[in-house]
């Protein structure tokens, strides 16, 4: 599968989108500024980014939405505080942005609705990400606590219960060992029994599991970290300094020190130098072994992981990188001109994802109809389970929590969570008819078995009733044998007589 490296700046220079495999530019999205962590994909047909506060306008900072095939911005929404994080779901359902005022905002992206907004941290949210199943949202802020969100608890309860739409949303974990802003956070696999690294400006990475709730590791640089990185196999985590350094530090070796701290074991780079600048992130490939690292020296680099030297360099002349994704290339983007790629997309135009403005106040069922009564076609999302895994009924974490999210949402008149509960209703009506048969042959053997022991029972009954009357006619055989004998014995003596 080809793959695209996507860019943006903190300073106006567009987005800028190259093919990691040859390197050639394959379009360049218009207007925007973003600062770091704050660049999103929503599903495979829409990017989303956060602006930085200058270009806000006066009620905060704006959200701008692009397709893929078009340069030009396709929506904008102005949050009531200007939004700097930004992280989706991999369905494209749920956009969950952090404010400078430590307010955490969830939205559902087809109809804007704003679902929730509660008070996460005490300083500005600095970065968000969602866990590989979507079940949990983790975000990090200025004031160096980690919180772990379940998504079923943030829909689920009640946004009125303070202020509107501002109640404490309950947390799953809340983790304080780091002394400065976090900087970056990278979820493993494995949903709710996962792993988490988080990097600071205190010159550490902690890792914490999510299944005891506890730090696992803290790994100490000799630099702040501003971007993490883990390789897919989790052998191995990638740190960027603020120095231009990437650090290599092994998460299943090393000897920690009496203090619990293990230290870096390697660099990338020649000489270990891996930027000129400051990194501001850092992405994996789907290959296992490619490293794509972004730095404010205005380039981007491939890196081979197993060698640490330098494939490609991507050269971004506008300004310095801030946020850097590595992802899937979207069936528009072609190689060639941005004419050939625009008459390419009219031969083959397809259904797009709607994409609505974002709300800026959580309202009740009522208001929110009047506000949005139009909120696209549904969404046909595909299956991930086969019919076998469907009958098994060891059901995940995640997928209990996204049938409560699926009853929560269905409640707002949600017409993408109405076409989730069709497609869950039918998955459950294979399962039933699975279940029709089972129970069918189950009393077809169960209708034998009873069937054989009525008959096995009369048969013996009528044995029985035979073998009686056998006697009885045996017994009156012997007592006319016994008249029988009576009366020959009284002819003889009467004869003697």
């Amino acid at each position: 599968m080809k793959e695209v490296v996507v860019v943006c700046s903190s300073v106006d220079a567009g987005v800028t989108v190259w093919d990691l495999a040859s390197g050639t530019t394959l379009t360049n999205l218009k207007s925007c500024a973003s600062p770091r962590n704050s660049l999103a994909c929503i599903g495979q047909q829409f990017l989303a980014a956060s602006q930085v506060h200058k270009s806000a306008s006066s009620g905060g900072g704006a959200i701008f939405f692009w397709a893929w095939h078009k340069n030009q911005i396709g929506s904008r929404s102005y949050p009531v505080e200007p939004i700097e994080p930004l992280a989706c779901t991999s369905d494209g359902i749920y956009l969950a942005g952090g404010g400078s005022s430590g307010r955490i905002y969830l939205w559902e992206v087809t109809s804007g609705r704003l679902l929730r907004v509660w008070p996460g941290h005490y300083k500005a949210v600095k970065c968000l990400a969602f866990s590989d199943d979507d079940s949990l949202l983790i975000s990090g802020a200025d004031d160096g606590f980690v919180c772990v969100w379940p998504l079923l608890r943030v829909v689920a309860s009640n946004p009125f219960q303070g202020a509107v739409g501002e109640a404490q949303a309950p947390y799953l974990h809340k983790w304080s060992e780091h002394t400065l802003p976090v900087t970056g956070l990278i979820p493993g696999c494995g949903g709710s029994s996962a792993i988490i690294v988080s990097c600071s400006l205190d010159h550490t990475c902690k890792i914490w599991s999510l299944a005891l709730g506890t730090l696992l590791r803290s790994i100490l640089f000799p630099t702040a970290i501003n971007a993490v990185a883990l390789d897919p196999g989790e052998y191995a985590l990638y740190a960027g300094g603020t120095d231009g350094r990437i650090f290599i530090a092994a998460l299943n070796f090393g000897v920690p020190t009496s203090s619990g701290i293990v230290a870096a074991d390697g660099l990338l780079g020649t000489d270990g130098m891996g930027h000129s600048r400051s990194v501001t992130s850092l992405a994996f490939s789907m290959d296992g072994v490619s490293l794509v690292s972004g730095s404010e020296d205005c380039t981007v680099r491939l890196w081979d992981t197993v060698s640490r030297q330098v494939i490609r360099t991507f050269t971004l002349s506008k300004g310095p990188i801030s946020n850097l994704l590595v992802v899937p290339q979207p069936p528009v983007l072609h190689q060639g001109s941005m004419a050939e790629q625009q008459g390419r997309f009219l031969n083959r135009r397809g259904p797009l994802l709607p994409i609505a403005n974002l709300s800026k106040y959580v309202t009740s069922d009522l208001a929110s109809q009047d506000a949005n009564p139009w909120e696209g076609p549904p969404i046909i999302l595909p299956s991930s389970f086969s019919t076998e895994e469907e009958d098994n009924e060891a059901y995940s974490y995640s997928a209990n929590a996204m049938e409560k999210q699926i009853g929560e949402l269905e409640k707002h008149g949600s017409t993408a969570a109405m076409q989730m509960e069709l497609e869950r209703l039918r998955s459950e009506l294979r399962r039933a008819l699975n279940n029709g048969q089972q129970w069918q042959q189950l009393h077809q053997e169960l209708y034998c078995f009873c069937v054989d022991e009525l008959m096995g029972g009369q048969r013996e009954r009528e044995d029985d009733e035979e073998k009686e009357t056998d006697k009885e006619k045996e017994k009156e055989k012997e007592k006319e044998r016994e008249r029988t004998r009576g009366r020959n014995k009284l002819t003889e003596k009467a004869r003697e007589r």
